[in-house]
């Protein structure tokens, strides 16, 4: 049994400066095996200790969970800890995955630096650790520890550390598909922290799955029952409600929104620090059942693959443009590969920065193939020789259990005459008849 991290021992009495010093200490690999990837005085410790509530919150959260699946899921409530050269960043779901939270750290939230390096744990804040961060004051001098056994806080009112856990199975398939749908969603507006304080106070508290379309206009929020341009829709509101207590600190919001997959993004910019809420289209919705990301995982390159993975290798943010030049590759090879190393838990995706960032999940991609049924379906269509392709390339049919299915797969789209296209569209991923012919295109090409 892994032993619990160890809190970290109260740092002098000493001034923090008014630029972050960064210290990195080389080590052997066996101390470095010790040596944690963060450990740093907050210099917002009531502001990033709240946030670090808000995404535990969200993390226990139920908005839309089946009974069976209740107890399983309580289980399995725990926040993602990253860190790396550009930021520190804590990520979790609700329990019902159609909300995904995560808190960004950059340097100016970080008063005094001990030791830092890239690396990813997953810890379950239990009631001591939500303890903790209550007590942590405006003053308080509080530091954070980050490690590969956990994640541990202290301060001057006490402290808390919990071990590493299991990284649900469900979140695999979650963090791959939210940053897909972040990756394409574009600014909407922005709300003053007075207008963003009115607008999360005017939300319902309880279930509410009234669809509402939120615009704004300086630094305002309008709120109505009709769309209107510009303006984003909002359903399951009451997912919001872990952005208000922190309101207050905070600089502004700013909203984002991906028209076509419908979901959106709420971004609370706080000092030194962002709190984001990512909300589905629907609350009943996972990301994790989306299947966004199923075409890159069907069509996906190895070559192209080894080329990016081989850029993680020196720097942390990874822009398209660049790759595209550095590479030789076409932006839709690189959009391709970059949803493939998402799906593998190497990237994540930052609004704030627009560009992919590194991080290292603790999972490899042989396990999510096995995790999606409409894949492993589409694979059986294939091996069972049931794709036909047509004479132009891009169109197919494919024989089903019932019926033969059309399927046209082209630049703009993808469309397939079966129930399950019907009822969905393009809107969660693609169907398996469509999979199956982008299965069948891409081993012809790679012939």
């Amino acid at each position: 049994m892994e032993d619990r991290i160890r809190l970290a021992s109260k740092p002098a009495a000493t001034p923090a400066p008014s630029v972050s010093p960064f210290r990195i200490r080389l080590a052997s690999s066996g101390e470095a095996e010790r040596l944690p990837f963060l450990e740093a005085r907050l210099a917002y410790p009531r502001v990033t200790a709240k946030a670090l509530r808000a995404v535990s919150d969200m993390a226990a959260a139920r908005f839309y969970v089946p009974p069976a699946m209740l107890a399983r899921i309580l289980r399995e409530a725990d926040p993602v800890a990253t860190v790396s050269a550009e930021a520190v960043r804590f990520e979790g779901f609700s329990a019902c995955c159609s909300a995904y939270a995560r808190l960004d750290l950059d340097d100016e939230a970080l008063a005094h630096v001990d030791q830092r390096s890239s690396g990813t744990t997953n810890v379950d804040f239990g009631k001591e650790m939500k303890q903790a961060l209550a007590r942590a004051g405006p003053q308080a001098d509080m530091t954070l520890r980050i490690g590969s056994e956990g994640v541990a806080i202290r301060h001057e009112g006490g402290g808390a550390a919990e071990a590493r856990v299991p990284l649900p199975l469900r979140w695999i398939k979650g963090f791959a598909e939210v940053q897909h749908h972040l990756a394409a969603m574009e600014h909407r507006f922005s709300l003053s922290r007075i207008g963003a304080l009115h607008f999360l106070r005017r939300l319902p508290r309880s279930k509410d799955d009234r669809r509402r379309w939120v615009g704004g206009a300086g630094g305002l929020a309008r709120i109505a029952a009709s769309p209107s341009s510009g303006a984003v829709p909002l359903k399951g509101a009451h997912r919001l409600a872990p952005l208000e207590p922190l309101c207050v600190f905070a600089a502004g919001m700013d909203v984002f929104h991906n028209e076509a997959l419908g979901s959106s993004a709420w971004v609370l910019n706080l000092p030194g620090q962002r709190l984001a809420i990512v909300l589905n289209a629907e609350p009943w919705r996972g990301f994790s059942g989306d299947g966004g990301i199923l075409s890159a995982l069907a069509g996906g390159s190895a070559r192209h693959d080894a080329l990016l993975r081989a850029r993680l290798n020196w720097q942390t943010r990874l822009d398209e443009p660049v790759l595209a030049e550095a590479s030789g590759l076409r932006r839709e090879e690189i959009r391709s590969g970059l949803a493939r190393l998402a799906a593998a838990g190497l990237l994540g995706y930052d609004l704030a920065r627009r560009s992919w960032f590194h991080r290292v999940l603790p999972f490899d991609l042989s396990r999510l193939e096995p995790l999606n049924p409409r894949l492993r379906a589409a694979t059986r269509l294939v091996e069972n020789s049931a794709v036909t392709i047509g004479a132009d390339g891009r169109s197919a049919q494919v024989a089903g259990a019932d019926a033969v299915h059309k399927v046209s797969v082209n630049a703009d789209g993808h469309r397939c005459t079966c129930p399950w296209f019907a009822r969905n569209g393009n809107m969660r991923g693609p169907c398996k008849h469509v999979l199956a012919v982008e299965l069948t295109l891409h081993g012809a090409g790679n012939d």
